[in-house]
This record gives C-alpha cells, sequence and structure tokens, in this order.
C-alpha cells in the first residue's frame, strides 16, 4: 500500500505534462525519497560495502545513507563545500574536494570507515572534478578556475604534478587501464586528454558547447560525455580519437553512471528535472524519467536494480527500482 502510495504521488507531478510514460511504468519504480543535506552534489557508492556518500555542498558535509534500510545513518562535517568525491579500492579512505568560493581550495582525506579526517591538502582555485587511478596510487584533481589538473601521491600526500588543461575543468574521468585522463572544460568546448603516465597532455579533442562529465565503456574504447550546453551525450571513439554519435537527452545533462553489465547509461538532466537511460548498443534513449529537484549526481546500484539520484534544489535522494 505504501508503495502504491509513493508511485501515485510522483505520477500526480506537473512533469507528466511532457515526460512519456507509456514505457516508464513498466521500467522504473519509485521506492522513496531520503532527506539529505543542503545541495547535494554527487552521490558515491562505497566500494564493496551497503552504503552510498552523498557530497552536500551549501551544508559542507557528507551524508551517510545505508542501502538497506534507505535512512541516513551519519553526517560527517566538512571545513569547506563539498563537490565531488571518490573512494580507494578497498573503501577505507574518502577523497572529496572542497570548493572556496574566494581562495584556494581543498582536498579533504578521510578514514572512512572511523569517520575522521586524515588531512586537508590545499588545491587550486575551486576543485571540483576527480578521479583515481586503477591501483589506487594516484589521485587527479581538476580546479575549475585554475584551470588544471593536479595529481597526487596517495601514499605520501605529495603533489606529483600539476597540468594545464583547458577553461573551467568539470568532472575527469580515468580510462579503464589507467592510461589516460579525460578532462571535460566546461568552457572550452573541448576534452583535454592526459596521458596518465607522463602526467602531460596527449591530446585535445573538439566537443560541443559546455562538456560536463565523461565515463568509459569497460574495453575503454568509447567515452561517453554529457553536454550541458547542447543537451546530448556525445560517444568518442578513444582510438580514433573521433565523435562517433550524438544522443539527445534532457536539458542541461550532467552526471553519467554505467549499469553495470555495461550496456545502459544513466543521465541526469538538470535543468529538465528528469533522468534519461540510454541504450548503449542502439544509441538511443530508452526512457526518460522525471526526478525533482534539478538532479545532479546518478549511481547505479552493482545488482543494476536499483538508480539513486540527488537533488540539488530538493536537497534529498530519490530512490528508483529498475525494472527491466
Amino acid at each position: 500500500m505504501i508503495r502504491l502510495l509513493i508511485r501515485a504521488l510522483f505520477l500526480l507531478s506537473p512533469l507528466l505534462l511532457f515526460v512519456p510514460f507509456s514505457a516508464l511504468a513498466i521500467n522504473l519504480e519509485p521506492v522513496k525519497k531520503i532527506a539529505v543535506g543542503e545541495q547535494p552534489k554527487a552521490i558515491i557508492l562505497v566500494p564493496g560495502g551497503n552504503e552510498a556518500v552523498t557530497t552536500d555542498f551549501t551544508s559542507k558535509t557528507l551524508s551517510v545513507i545505508n542501502l538497506t534500510t534507505l535512512e541516513v545513518t551519519g553526517t560527517i562535517p566538512l571545513s569547506s563545500n563539498a563537490v565531488e568525491g571518490v573512494f580507494s579500492l578497498d573503501g577505507k579512505r574518502f577523497y572529496v574536494t572542497n570548493w572556496v568560493e574566494d581562495g584556494i581550495g581543498t582536498l579533504t582525506v578521510l578514514d572512512y570507515p572511523g569517520r575522521k579526517i586524515l588531512k586537508v591538502i590545499p588545491m587550486g582555485e575551486k576543485p571540483k572534478g576527480i578521479a583515481i587511478s586503477p591501483d589506487g596510487n594516484r589521485v587527479y584533481v581538476g580546479n575549475w578556475a585554475s584551470n588544471t589538473v593536479m595529481v597526487l601521491d596517495t601514499a605520501s600526500f605529495k603533489l606529483i604534478a600539476t597540468i594545464p588543461v583547458g577553461l573551467v575543468p568539470s568532472r575527469i574521468g580515468m580510462a579503464p587501464g589507467g592510461h589516460e585522463l579525460y578532462v571535460p572544460n566546461f568552457r572550452g568546448g573541448n576534452v583535454t586528454i592526459i596521458d596518465a603516465d607522463k602526467n602531460l597532455v596527449s591530446a585535445t579533442l573538439k566537443t560541443g558547447d559546455n562538456p560536463r562529465s565523461v565515463i568509459f565503456s569497460r574495453d575503454g574504447k568509447s567515452a561517453f560525455i554529457s553536454h550541458w550546453g547542447t543537451g546530448e551525450v556525445w560517444i568518442i571513439d578513444t582510438e580514433a580519437r573521433r565523435v562517433i554519435n550524438k544522443i539527445p537527452v534532457g536539458e542541461h545533462p550532467k552526471s553519467v553512471d554505467f549499469f553495470p553489465d555495461g550496456t545502459k547509461i544513466v543521465v541526469a538532466n538538470y535543468k529538465s528535472d528528469s533522468i534519461s537511460i540510454i541504450d548503449v548498443r542502439e544509441k538511443k534513449v530508452l526512457l526518460t524519467y522525471p526526478v525533482l529537484k534539478n538532479p545532479s549526481g546518478v549511481a547505479v546500484s552493482p545488482d543494476g536494480k536499483r538508480i539513486y539520484v540527488t537533488g540539488w534544489y530538493s536537497n534529498d535522494v530519490t530512490v528508483l527500482d529498475y525494472i527491466p
């Protein structure tokens, strides 16, 4: 009965006026909305665990969610605005970028099981995107206002390199294998490709307006880049370094995540108040579903049965069951 009531509340959304629901009722089932901190930016699943963390930008906190009970079990305070985060491979450390409006931002390193801050490291201006190498030895931080990517050694916390990139680097991504880092430059209209072995720029790829986030196929042969300005997800052939497809989604797409089988991706459409699920093989949108308010971060559960979406202005996480 409760599930039916929750579903009814979702379906009464004014977004019904423009979202095609013919396929939606079969494929997505609303489960719950979980209240978190103010303006949750990203949601990151804990490796091998049963928890997720949201980066609550305005609250300057991390909210810890139990994914079985779907309840917030803890809040971790930070010294400044939380933006993006990444876990170490064993889930014991959590690295989160901290945005400072005027001045140098930081990277906070946490002992995650102990919920304790280990180190706060100065970065560039407005650090945002973050990635970790496959072996866990290096962390990469993109500085939104400094137009650089910084490389840190995770054992010593020492800075290895500062690499100039394009204008306003956004959500960066490490290719499988760890040899290349893709940096979408939001104001540059391009993607900087960094040789991660040499910490040097190896290429710059022209894209559409405002590339925002990047993820890769399992084999690393394709990169999927959301474009805030064009309302599309572009598919890049990483070997030929050329655009092979453009898929229209909603307005101002932000975060993207793969389903675990690699056949679909989910995209948060910030301005459209919706998410889109894309069939990677068919290169088309399977469905679009309303999610309030201004979805920002997305994550898919390891079994592919559940989707988590942060609402930037609703201050919550929408939990959806995916039903094939």
